[in-house]
């Protein structure tokens, strides 16, 4: 007869969970074994295994390789908030039946409640060496994006040009604006534009390692 488990498994989910929205990457065993107050790293991996059976995460070889493949119930806590594509891409498609997955965010990050709040992919290095609250943008992140239409100087925005969107420093001249990249590649270059373009929304919080974060099942209509 197998030993009983200690934890509850939804209680290891939950703090999974919890882990990666607070720090933006999935947990190491070491970080979950101080969340969930246990002794030994060797305890960690069998609740890890027992999820891994339930097709409830996704493991592979490396520090930080969990990803959820369904979020806990954690009732009114948390917000889902739509992945909608990747910057830079195509226009962006809000629309219900375009939404690639849902990452779920503490409720009380999400101010104000009036505002609606998207996320993106980011792919490339246009914009590699800017940071948001002290995280560097990188390819492979999650951004998450405040709609709006303005937006103020030097925010980090995500704009539409030509129909596709791109993530750039928002640097406002007389009878000109500038969207800048901060890059450490030196292949992309400012771009200099009158009204050719529209502000979809301001960056406001980088996740890192995005697939990890990322759940493709749809939220209950309540959370959404």
């Amino acid at each position: 007869m197998g030993r009983k488990p200690l934890l509850q498994k939804e209680g290891v989910l939950t703090s999974i969970n919890r882990l990666l929205v607070k720090h933006g990457m999935p947990p190491t065993v070491e970080e979950l074994r101080k969340e969930l107050n246990v002794g030994s790293a060797r305890t960690v991996l069998r609740y890890l295994q027992e999820l891994q059976n339930d097709g409830t995460i996704k493991r592979w070889k490396g520090a930080r390789s969990i990803q959820l493949l369904k979020v806990p119930h954690v009732g009114q806590e948390t917000v889902a908030v739509p992945v909608v594509g990747e910057a830079p891409a195509g226009p962006l498609m809000m629309a219900e039946q375009n939404i690639e997955g849902w990452v779920r965010l503490p409720k009380e990050s999400l101010r104000p409640t009036s505002t609606r709040f998207f996320m993106l992919r980011v792919r490339g290095d246009s914009m590699n060496k800017a940071e948001v609250a002290g995280v560097r943008i990188e390819s492979g992140d999650l951004v998450l994006i405040r709609q709006q239409t303005t937006a103020q100087p030097r925010d980090i925005v995500v704009a539409l040009i030509d129909g596709e969107v791109t993530i750039k420093r928002f640097i406002p001249g007389p009878g000109y604006f500038i969207l800048m990249p901060e890059s450490a590649n030196p292949k992309h270059h400012p771009i200099v534009l009158h009204d050719e373009f529209s502000i979809q929304g301001v960056i406001v919080r980088v996740l890192k390692d995005g697939a990890a974060l990322l759940n493709l099942e749809e939220p209950q209509a309540e959370d959404y």
